[in-house]
């Protein structure tokens, strides 16, 4: 599967995202969540970016 970004551009929801997935790939055995497909993992992250960003008001 090939992707092409039109524009190299991150957003702030992007970055938290991206850290978000980290943490939940680092600590697979220790956090809440069970994925059986890696889009849940991207959906879990950006959900949690979402958190996120509403919290920061």
């Amino acid at each position: 599967m090939e992707t092409q970004l039109k524009e190299n551009k991150v957003d702030l929801r992007d970055y938290f995202a991206a850290k978000a997935m980290q943490g939940i790939l680092v600590n697979a055995e220790r956090n809440q969540f069970s994925f059986s497909e890696t889009g849940e993992i991207a959906s879990k992250a950006y959900e949690l970016a979402d958190a996120m960003l509403k919290a920061r008001g």
